[in-house]
């Protein structure tokens, strides 16, 4: 699939791909969605460049995120989805020409999706980096919103009643690691995004009028990673706060399960000792053997309790 911008100062405007001749001066924006052969040669002929595989998108050697030779400056950035199952990455690919950019993923984008229905691009945006540092803002604003999320999803996760079960504990673990999950990849998607936006500052691609765009995404970048890394120590605290409990539950089990087989030993002994077929044993054919024998079961598992309350064991 085939989307076309053209792109004018401050905002983009749609236009049909058919009717547009990719090889144009003009400045366009050429989004490329799980391309098939058709679109790929005809952006690859027109444009004189070789687009990436879907494989290539997904390297993450630093010289694979980020190069620049004949065609113009290459990027390759995580991009981030929320899913019912949590946050989703993908890879998506760009390169920045004179009057061109290239965007090539292989899944549909909120972040893309997003700028395609706004179109604005802000004051100074009249080329291909313009467009780049609009689509990253958007992303960065749904990376915020999802660790805010995470965060004030933690807080509600905390305390841990006293009364939880070991069921509840067990949900409550899984709520705990699809936070971490979702933290980690937004983590991974920052640090690479904030490689990639230190190459594109180094090359001084960016025009004047949005070098303060590119510095102020690169502090938002620096500023959600902090916030990540302090996120990242709640929940690893939460994590192994719910494990504790959970060991605390398991071990209190274990404790109860060992204290009925201490109790309900010795009268098993007993009950086991007059169950042999012996025929010299004198309790048997005594009158007070049966009730003696009760009497000593009883007070065997008695007595056991009874010691392991008073030292406060139980």
């Amino acid at each position: 699939m085939l989307n076309v911008y053209h792109i004018i100062p401050g905002c983009l405007e749609k236009v049909d791909a058919a009717s547009v001749d990719p090889d144009s001066r003009e400045r366009y924006w050429l989004d490329l969605i799980n391309p098939g052969p058709e679109d790929r040669s005809r952006i690859e002929r027109a444009r004189g460049v070789k687009l990436p595989g879907m494989d290539e998108l997904r390297e993450i050697q630093a010289t694979s995120r980020f190069f620049v030779d004949e065609n113009g400056i290459h990027l390759r950035i995580w991009l981030l989805e929320p899913r019912e199952a949590g946050l989703e990455s993908h890879s998506a690919g760009f390169i920045l020409s004179d009057g061109c950019l290239i965007s090539l993923r292989a899944e549909p984008s909120e972040s893309f999706d997003l700028l395609g229905r706004q179109r604005k691009l802000g004051v100074g945006a009249d080329g291909p980096i313009g467009v780049f540092l609009r689509l990253i803002e958007i992303q960065l604003d749904l990376l915020a919103d999802r660790l805010e999320s995470v965060y004030s999803e933690a807080e509600t996760h905390w305390p841990v009643a006293k009364t939880t079960g070991f069921a509840e504990l067990e949900t409550e673990l899984g709520h705990v690691s699809r936070m971490g999950s979702d933290n980690n990849k937004a983590r991974f998607s920052l640090m690479d995004l904030d490689l990639v936006l230190a190459a594109l500052d180094q090359e001084e691609a960016t025009p004047d009028p949005l070098r303060h765009r590119l510095d102020a995404v690169r502090r938002d970048v620096d500023s959600l990673l902090r916030h990540s890394g302090f996120l990242s120590q709640k929940l690893d605290f939460l994590m192994d706060f719910v494990m504790t409990r959970l060991n605390l539950v398991d071990n209190r089990i274990s404790k109860i399960l060992s204290v009925v087989a201490l109790v309900f030993l010795p009268p098993t002994l007993i009950g086991s000792i007059y169950g042999m077929n012996f025929d010299h044993m004198p309790e048997l054919a005594s009158p007070w053997g049966y009730p003696v024998a009760l009497l000593a079961m009883a007070a065997t598992a008695v007595l056991p309790y009874l010691v392991l309350k008073r030292k406060r064991w139980l």
